[in-house]
This record gives structure tokens, C-alpha cells and sequence, in this order.
């Protein structure tokens, strides 16, 4: 692989978005969803990955990947959708037409309202109802609209012949054009359905989870299945979006990129800062002081360059001291010919800010977040807390929209663990074969080379050991010691 594609590999975050695999002249080969983007990209260079033959011709073409992050998998399922169509890359083969997945639409404002799926959606044939989805699972919207409309009955009778309808004598048709059902009654039905859908379905999914406990303990599996079942697909349905489908995709792509604009546009405000363009984020990472990394992410004019990352691997000694570390970290980097930020982002609170203080030359500005003692009110969660450097104290500040901020911070965070979790397996693996008898770093390095890693070697035969060792003996003990070895997971 590439040094430049693997360095953009590794920077990837682990969050929902869609991919984009491009050629070396920038056109797009393969767009895909993830709800780990850095996870599923790398599975694409494992060469026991390639599942599918049209992947295995893509992947020597791929010179460069572009991601776009999401807020949630649906955001994600929406946006590969639109992306696919737009573009036909070559080695799509799904979603290049409407027909892709399946919505639940409402015409809610006809006088009776009715529910369908719907496949084909072209831009203003459903603007004045409602639109659910995108489900990729047909099958699962099937069964949830047969549920509703038990729950929840409402009328798709042809031209509006009740009386002749099967599903008004089976009860599935309230009948409101045979006179069955007033118009507010009705209304109500399909208030209920598109409550349902937009995500307001909690107490219900709460009977029914007491119910079927109550079927299990009394040892009614068959029924608890059902219900199990259906509680599933209940979940899986209603999950919002933050836009329409008929959004273009341009709007998909920038609505991440515009909520770190605003927050990066309001922070010169925030901390008074008359030039903001350049931002840099630092974060060590260790246990007890071992395998420890500092990182620096980046954020130019609102947007994270991750191009522009750096890993600093901690110099001297193993002694946990944070402090040190974050001060090591500053003094390489302020060392450096690379252009300097307006604005450092540290991780942590007073003690790491006094501590970049000392280091980071005037005219800098410095921020500092940490976890604050008080907890937010929605989810109970920690409220992060920032602190800034007036006229050589520290002070606490409120900053109204702290997108970026915690972006960068998570970011920094992710960044510095990856390369400590890497360099920690990689130790853990040498040590399972510096333990062995009779591997020394010679036939390590064979082994290491013929079967790429220690599940390699585990899996390997021990005719095939043998045949790299050319010591029955070494390798029976290979063998055995590696025959309950675990696959550490990075």
C-alpha cells in the first residue's frame, strides 16, 4: 500500500460517514457506508477480505480515499444513497436507481390520509405528506406496516369503495367513506402512526418487553419469540434524519462541515481572538507511562486536516508524568519548521495549561478541556469545561458552541490511543515468541515474514513451521506453546 494512503488510512475516525475509494486522476471507483468508517476501510486492504470479485479488480487502482462523517447510520444509509446515484462509480452495483429502499409515506394532508410503501421517489411527488426511511429491509417495513395497521387502522381502498373492501370487513378499514369512522377519529389513527414512525414508541416497546418476559417465565417461547421479533423491527423503524431525501447532495456533504464552521466562526467571539484560521489539539496517551504517544490533530478555518496529524512517540523515561510528557510533546513540536496555530487546544485542565504556558510562545492563544464536576441534564452526562490563559492566570469560560473544540479533542484522543494499542500488540506478539526456546531473532524474523503475524504462525501447520525452521523440535514447541494464543484485537 501507498505510505501516503496508509498515513490517511490510519487518521480515519471511527465514526458512522460514507467512503469514497479514487483513482490516481480523482475519480470515484466505490462509494460505500460504514458505522466504523476507519474499520471497514481497512478490512478493504486485508488481501483474505476480498469478498467480492468486483472488489479484488477495484482495490489496485484505489490512490486516494475521501470520507464524510454522519450523525447516525440512517444519515449514513441516506447519503451513500444519493451519492451512488449522482455519481455511478464503476464498482457500485447496488443503488444507481429510486429503487433502492423502502419509505413509509403519509398524505396527511388529504382529508382520510393513507399509509403505503412507496420504491420510486422522484423530487415533489410526496412533498405535501410524510416520508419515513430510508430501510434498507423491505421485509422488516412489511411487517411493521401489517402491525400498524392492526394497531392503527386506516384506509387504501380504490376509489374510495369501502363498503366492497375486504380489509373493511377484516377490520384492517375503518371505513371512512362507507361512514364508519368520523373524520377527527381517523385523524387520530394517523396521528398515532406518524407519532410511531417519528420515534415516539418507547412506552409501547416497554409493554411489550414486559410481555414478553412474562411469556418466557412461563415458559411460552414460541410467543416470546414473536414478541422479540416484533420489538426488533419496532426499533429498527422511525430512526430520524437530520434532512429530507430531497436535500441535494451537496447539502449531505457540507452539514458536518457547517456545524464546525459555526462553532470555529463564534469561537473568535468566544475568546476574543481577532485571527482564527490554524487550530491544533494535543493529547498524551499511556498506562503507568508505558507505550506512550502524544498527538497533535488540526483544524484549518473550521475543517480537520488530517493530512496534518502528527505522532510524537514519549522520549525518556517510563515514569507515569503527564505533565512531562505534555511538555516534551510542545517543546518538539514549537521546535519544528511547521507553521504555527493561532490557537492550542489542550486536553486536560489548569495543571496542563500552566504546563503548555511555560512552553508555547506569546501571541498563541491556549485553551484547555476537561471533564467538569457538574452533569448535563439531558443523559446525565459529564458537561465538558474549558479554561483560558488571561494576563498570565487561568480562568474558567463559557464558550457558547464548542463543536469544534470537542471534535478536536475526541480526535487527538482516538489518534493517540490507535498508535498506543498498536505499539502494545505489537510488544505483546514478540513477547509470545521471545518466550519460546530456540527462537531467536533470526528465526522470529522468518517466521514474522513467512506467516506476516503470530495468528499466522498459530494457524500454520507444523509441516509448514518445520519447513521455515528445519527444527522438528523447535517447531513442535512453536506449536504448542502458540496452540491457545489470542488474537489481540487493535
Amino acid at each position: 500500500m501507498d505510505s501516503k494512503l496508509e498515513i490517511k488510512i490510519e487518521a480515519l475516525p471511527e465514526v458512522c460517514g460514507v467512503y469514497k475509494f479514487l483513482d490516481s486522476n480523482g475519480k470515484i471507483l466505490y462509494i460505500g457506508k460504514a458505522i466504523n468508517l476507519k474499520k471497514r476501510v481497512q478490512s478493504y486492504f486485508q488481501k483474505d477480505n476480498y469478498e467480492r470479485a468486483r472488489i479484488r479488480q477495484m482495490m489496485p487502482y484505489v490512490s486516494d480515499i475521501q470520507i464524510i462523517e454522519t450523525n447516525n447510520e440512517i444519515e449514513a444509509l441516506i447519503l451513500e444513497s444519493a451519492l451512488v446515484k449522482k455519481n455511478q462509480p464503476l464498482f457500485n452495483t447496488d443503488l444507481k436507481d429510486d429503487k433502492s429502499y423502502a419509505w413509509i409515506y403519509i398524505n396527511s394532508k388529504d382529508k382520510f390520509p393513507t399509509v403505503k410503501i412507496v420504491r420510486s421517489l422522484k423530487k415533489g411527488e410526496y412533498e405535501k405528506g410524510k416520508l419515513f426511511g430510508p430501510y434498507p429491509s423491505g421485509l422488516v417495513v412489511k411487517r411493521v406496516y401489517s402491525y400498524l395497521r392492526k394497531l392503527y387502522p386506516f384506509c387504501t381502498c380504490k376509489n374510495n369503495d369501502c363498503a366492497s373492501s375486504l380489509y373493511f370487513h377484516i377490520g384492517l378499514c375503518p371505513g371512512p367513506y362507507a361512514g364508519a369512522i368520523s373524520e377527527e377519529d381517523y385523524r387520530e389513527n394517523i396521528n398515532n402512526i406518524i407519532k410511531f414512525l417519528s420515534g415516539k414508541k418507547r412506552g409501547h416497546i416497554k409493554s411489550l418487553a414486559k410481555t414478553m418476559e412474562r411469556y418466557s417465565k412461563n415458559e411460552e417461547f414460541e410467543k416470546a419469540a414473536v414478541l422479540r421479533d416484533r420489538i426488533k423491527d419496532l426499533k429498527y423503524i422511525g430512526q430520524d434524519i437530520g434532512f429530507t431525501y430531497y436535500d441535494d447532495t451537496e447539502s449531505y456533504e457540507s452539514r458536518r462541515v457547517k456545524a464546525r464552521k459555526r462553532s470555529f466562526d463564534s469561537l473568535s467571539i468566544d475568546l476574543g481572538i481577532s485571527k482564527l484560521s490554524r487550530i491544533e489539539c494535543y493529547d498524551i496517551s499511556n498506562i503507568q507511562g508505558k507505550y506512550a504517544y502524544g498527538s497533535m490533530v488540526v483544524a484549518v478555518d473550521g475543517v480537520l486536516e488530517r493530512s496534518k496529524y502528527r505522532i510524537f512517540k514519549i522520549k525518556g523515561s517510563s515514569t507515569p508524568d503527564d505533565f512531562r510528557m505534555l511538555k516534551e510533546v510542545l517543546e518538539r513540536r514549537f521546535k519544528g519548521n511547521e507553521p504555527f496555530p493561532d490557537l492550542v487546544l489542550i486536553d486536560g485542565g489548569k495543571g496542563q495549561v500552566s504546563s503548555a504556558m511555560n512552553i508555547i510562545f506569546q501571541g498563541i492563544n491556549i485553551v484547555g478541556i476537561s471533564k467538569g464536576k457538574h452533569l448535563k441534564r439531558k443523559g446525565r452526562r459529564i458537561k465538558d469545561e474549558f479554561w483560558i490563559i488571561r494576563d498570565g492566570k487561568i480562568y474558567s469560560i463559557n464558550i457558547e458552541n464548542p463543536e469544534i473544540l470537542i471534535d478536536l479533542r475526541n480526535e487527538a484522543h482516538r489518534f493517540a490511543i490507535t498508535h498506543y494499542r498498536k505499539r502494545s500488540i505489537k510488544e505483546a506478539r514478540k513477547s509470545v515468541l521471545d518466550s519460546i526456546e530456540g527462537v531467536g531473532e533470526k528465526r522470529k524474523r522468518i517466521l514474522l515474514k513467512e506467516f506476516k503475524d503470530i495468528k499466522g504462525i498459530r494457524n500454520a501447520s507444523l509441516e509448514d513451521i518445520n519447513s521455515v525452521i528445519k527444527n522438528s523440535k523447535v517447531s513442535k514447541r512453536i506449536k504448542d506453546n502458540l496452540a491457545n494464543y489470542q488474537h489481540p484485537k487493535v
